[in-house]
């Protein structure tokens, strides 16, 4: 097992300085609310933009009415949402990159899945000599 070592007063500055910088640059939830109209949960977010998701699009919220989603609830800092009608929680962090993540990402990520499958199956097939 991993021994623990207690930073020192310098390490424990340089720490919580990144902390914070990481912190100033995640994309937190400031409010939220339903909006009836176009059926959608809208969430203002720290840097200032508002974004608007379907209900089928936030899990536990799929089958909600607009009673059920008359009060939500930002909470953890702007990390999550509480509708506790419905005992449901979203994480902001998420909910922001499975629907609006880069593209590049999520290129990345299917090509390191189908990199695994094919290092399960033997790897790449070899070239024919003479090629």
């Amino acid at each position: 097992m991993a021994r623990f070592e207690v930073p020192t007063a310098p390490e424990f500055e340089a720490i919580t300085r990144r902390t914070e910088a990481r912190m100033k640059r995640q994309l937190l939830a400031v409010s939220a609310r339903y909006d009836r109209r176009a059926g959608r949960v809208m969430i203002q977010l720290n840097n200032g933009a508002v974004v608007g998701f379907p209900l089928a699009a936030l899990p536990g919220l799929e089958r909600a009415t607009g009673e059920d989603l008359r009060y939500i609830v930002v909470e953890g800092g702007g990390y999550g949402l509480r509708v506790e009608k419905l005992d449901a929680g979203i994480s902001v962090p998420q909910l922001l990159a499975d629907h609006l993540g880069s593209t590049v990402m999520k290129r990345s990520i299917v090509r390191a899945s189908a990199s695994r499958v094919n290092g399960r199956l033997g790897g790449r097939p070899r070239k024919a000599a003479g090629r």
